[in-house]
């Protein structure tokens, strides 16, 4: 076996455990085991960023809009694009959507028609209603998604609408297409952050629950046969959250998706954009 540049290092160090050390995260890292990072493609999209005083989280907070730029040779006047509800992961920025993965580009280059609605300053709230009246659920869907419909999107049907998160925010994704499903018409979740128990999450990830009941309500795992709309699921056969991702598609009706190659990171999530926007376009037509 031929090990070259920082995994040499590592296995060295490793010793007699390299065989029950090739597959930790940090060792399938560093031998090139987690995949190539695309680059972002050219997105033409209007980006508008601003700042909401939001009651349901008691704070201002930021958010982020992308939406497709005007087409100067169409012919007949644009009517609004669907909005795709982008809900970040764990301490994420707004511009990890529009950027750091780069679903704009990705929509432009497989000519998808698609508006990106970016909730920011859920930090490690987990998506859902906390103990301390903090609600970034109600937030994302209640406050920011009606402020964006009525100011970048007049004219298109309300029910074109889908949402798609990474890590905390596939986990958020899922949750809030459970939670209102006469709101969405697809849910996609890259490497969703799902525990299979409220033991499980607060495992080393003390802040996703504030309770057992919390967890009964809000952590998915003994609601998912009510995820009734479209629901793509993809993960990194790296990642930590793979067995829970293989159980979701086993589990909720009609789940596609599938675990391929890769980590939990950007290299990912960015490979694939591509497949997951085209799903929830497909819903919208």
């Amino acid at each position: 076996m031929l090990v070259g540049g920082g995994a040499a290092a590592v296995v060295a160090a490793l010793g007699g455990g390299v065989a029950a050390e090739w597959d930790n995260p940090r060792v399938v890292r560093l031998r090139g085991g987690c995949g190539d990072t695309p680059a972002v493609p050219h997105a033409s999209y209007t980006v508008t960023r601003g700042v909401f005083d939001s009651d349901a989280m008691k704070a201002k907070l930021p958010w982020t809009v992308a939406v497709p730029a005007p087409d100067p040779y169409r012919d007949v006047p644009d009517l609004g694009v669907p909005v795709v509800l982008c809900l970040t992961g764990l301490g994420d920025d707004t511009d990890m959507a529009t950027t750091g993965i780069g679903f704009p580009g990705f929509a432009t280059a497989a000519k998808l028609n698609l508006a990106f609605a970016i909730p920011g300053g859920c930090g490690n709230l987990y998506w859902h209603p906390r103990a301390d009246g903090r609600d970034p659920l109600e937030w994302a869907v209640e406050e920011f998604l009606p402020m964006v419909e009525d100011r970048f999107t007049v004219g298109r049907s309300p029910s074109a609408r889908a949402t798609l998160g990474w890590s905390m925010g596939g986990f958020g994704a899922l949750l809030a297409a459970q939670q209102r499903p006469e709101l969405f018409s697809a849910v996609a979740a890259l490497s969703p952050a799902v525990f299979p128990s409220y033991d499980a999450a607060r495992s080393g990830h003390p802040y996703t629950f504030d309770s057992a009941d919390d967890w009964a309500r809000y952590g998915l795992w003994n609601h998912l046969d009510e995820l009734t709309l479209p629901v793509r699921v993809d993960c990194g056969n790296y990642d930590p959250f793979a067995p829970t991702a293989r159980e979701l598609l086993e589990r909720i009706p009609d789940a596609v998706g599938g675990i391929s190659s890769g980590c939990h990171d950007k290299a990912f999530w960015r490979r694939s954009a591509t497949t997951s926007l085209r799903f929830l376009a497909d819903s919208f037509s």
